[in-house]
């Protein structure tokens, strides 16, 4: 029985669409999930995929129609299937709409703004109040529909989304795809950690573990040389996804220049003017220093040249306990420096809950890595080859010297040079001021990521992107939730949270019950002997509501996903506890911390 094909409604006021290309032709087989056609409607073009399987056996529709939803545009039929020649299906064919209409009217750019606007607005009031500023269009006739300048994880993944939804895009990024997330961050540093964590294992289990070994020679120049490998193969993994989607991989330099123009200096040379509809400005952050801190990428470092030392140093200072910081202190520990962290806060890792903080900072202790909190630094010099700190602890001056001092205390929006002088968009301190769907308030150019302030996070950058290029497109997606944002430090332990701490839970006025389960006890972490850690949870205790999780200990950042989902569906304490966890695993710890937060735990 042949299987009529109608046109189908792509988005909720979708009326009809014009069938702008068939990618399958008469007598292709169809597999679920591929893309049969691509619909063109008032706000974006979209992609009808196939679902029900068999053979195109006639398209009705050519390209350039325009049909009414539900009105039929093919016919599938199964393998070998004959079907009469006089077939028509079900409701008959629209004859008139079938036609190819090239002049048909198209909306204009403030039609289609209205319309996005008012349809975003409708569809989310009675869910969300949302923060919005005026859409628009940035140059309505834009060679390009989005333009995205940066290639990191907010860009790349924004250019990737618009150009499923049909868009035409571009991406300008002068150098590196993939940005600092992938090449100078988040990527390599995995990288470097996993060698630092096969060496404690050895040095501090190698014996109990029956390795035969309890000592090791690390080598700088290999692990950094397999890190920088591995960001070479993600970058052009990330070439080869801008292939696929059909995106301009544009190579150099954007700035913004008066008049809604956009200008690229050209890696090759040149300058190129690239027009675009909508233009997202996603060029992330660069290390941060404060004054007296005086970086000269020699004695006095960040995380980039961190990254790509040919020797340990034999004295390393840190100044921040971030996750940063925190990583880098584990890494050259391991690798055989002497090191230092500063912070100024009463103790590491503030943002984190105040147990999980303590955990590491005993951690690291025993590790052999120094830790000086409630440490104020006035500067970081190089004196002379030596790399000075000078700092301030309990009202009284220090000094601590070393062969190298990383500077590790956040990052910085990159908004300079790149012309926002030229625009509207209002940017303070580095930071640009956004609405809930990242327009800012410059008519058609929007900002994601590191440029629009914390939490400076690869994966709230991709989020970002995401949400902007469908709040672009007409769709419905969700605001991101600020307050839900998982949060992972690499060092060992690991940490991994997402929520509220246990102290901002009380500040907020929630009564509360907390669990905790301890590694210790667990199973799969003495198979692992991985026993220092433990689970934490956060739970309101009149309505069950899963406030916050933190966990610190071996795969913390893996385990915290389960947690971060259970908020997402606003899981109950009931619910965790009433669900099964496997055994053995690291995960049945959530389990007992749900447990002990109702003085149920059955293994403490």
């Amino acid at each position: 029985m042949p299987i009529d094909l109608f046109m189908t409604q792509l988005s909720p006021t979708m009326t009809e669409g014009k069938i702008a290309r068939w990618l399958k032709k008469e007598g292709d087989i169809l597999t679920s999930g591929e893309v049969l056609a691509e619909i063109e409607t008032d706000k974006a073009t979209m992609e009808m995929e196939v679902i029900d399987e068999g053979v195109l056996h006639k398209i009705l529709s050519p390209e350039g129609s325009i049909i009414a939803v539900g009105q039929p545009i093919a016919i599938i039929a199964e393998e070998d299937e004959e079907v009469a020649d006089d077939y028509l299906p079900a409701g008959g064919i629209d004859t008139a709409s079938a036609e190819p209409k090239p002049d048909a009217p198209i909306a204009t750019p403030a039609q289609v703004v209205e319309t996005l606007t008012s349809v975003a607005t409708a569809e989310h009031d009675s869910e969300h109040e949302l923060n919005l500023k005026p859409a628009g269009i940035f140059n309505a006739d834009g060679e390009y529909d989005v333009v995205v300048i940066g290639a990191g994880p907010g860009g790349y993944v924004a250019a990737i989304r618009a150009a499923q939804l049909g868009f035409k895009v571009a991406c300008v990024e002068s150098t590196h795809l993939g940005g600092i997330c992938l090449n100078w961050g988040c990527i390599p540093t995995k990288a470097l950690l996993r060698t630092a964590e096969i060496v404690n294992v050895i040095k501090h289990h190698g014996d109990e573990l029956g390795l035969g070994v309890s000592d090791t020679t690390p080598d700088i120049q290999k692990a950094v040389a397999r890190s920088r490998g591995i960001s070479e193969k993600l970058n052009n993994g990330i070439g080869f996804l801008f292939k696929k989607n059909k995106i301009d991989h544009i190579a150099g330099f954007a700035k913004f220049e008066s008049g809604n123009k956009l200008m690229v200096q050209l890696n090759d040379g040149g300058e190129r003017e690239v027009t675009a509809k909508h233009v997202v400005v996603a060029t992330g952050a660069k290390a941060r220093a404060f004054p007296g801190m005086e970086i000269d990428n020699e004695v006095i470092i960040t995380y980039m040249k961190a990254l790509v030392l040919d020797r340990v140093p034999e004295k390393m200072t840190i100044i921040g306990s971030g996750a940063i910081g925190m990583e880098f202190a584990y890494f050259y520990n391991a690798m055989g420096a002497k090191v230092t962290v500063i912070e100024g806060a009463d103790r590491v890792m503030p943002l984190e809950d105040h147990e999980i903080s303590k955990v590491v900072q005993r951690s690291f202790k025993k590790q052999g890595i120094q830790v000086i909190t409630g440490a104020m630094v006035s500067s970081a010099k190089n004196i002379n080859g030596v790399g000075t700190v000078e700092y301030s602890s309990k009202g009284k001056a220090q000094t601590i010297e070393g062969d190298m001092v990383l500077v590790a205390v956040g990052v910085v929006g990159n908004t300079e040079n790149i012309g926002l002088e030229n625009t509207q968009v209002a940017v303070d301190r580095n930071t640009i001021a956004v609405d809930d769907w990242y327009r800012t308030d410059h008519a058609g150019i929007y900002a994601i990521g590191d440029v629009v302030g914390a939490p400076a996070l690869a994966h709230v950058a991709s989020h970002e992107g995401i949400v902007c290029i469908e709040a672009i497109a007409g769709k419905e997606p969700h605001p991101v939730d600020y307050g839900n944002v998982p949060g992972c430090t690499y060092c060992q332990p690991q940490v991994g949270s997402c929520g509220m701490t246990e102290q901002a839970a009380i500040d907020a006025g929630r009564n509360i019950k907390v669990g905790r389960m301890s590694y210790a006890p667990n199973g799969k972490a003495l198979g692992l002997a991985e026993t220092e850690g433990m689970v934490k949870t956060i739970f309101d205790a009149e309505t069950g509501e899963l406030l916050g999780a933190h966990i610190v200990g071996a795969e913390a950042t893996e385990m915290i996903v389960a947690l971060g989902l259970a908020r997402t569906l606003e899981t109950t304490e009931a619910e965790l506890a009433h669900h099964m966890f496997p055994h053995p695993t690291l995960s049945e710890m959530i389990h007992e911390a749900v447990l002990d937060s109702d003085g149920r735990a059955i293994h403490i």
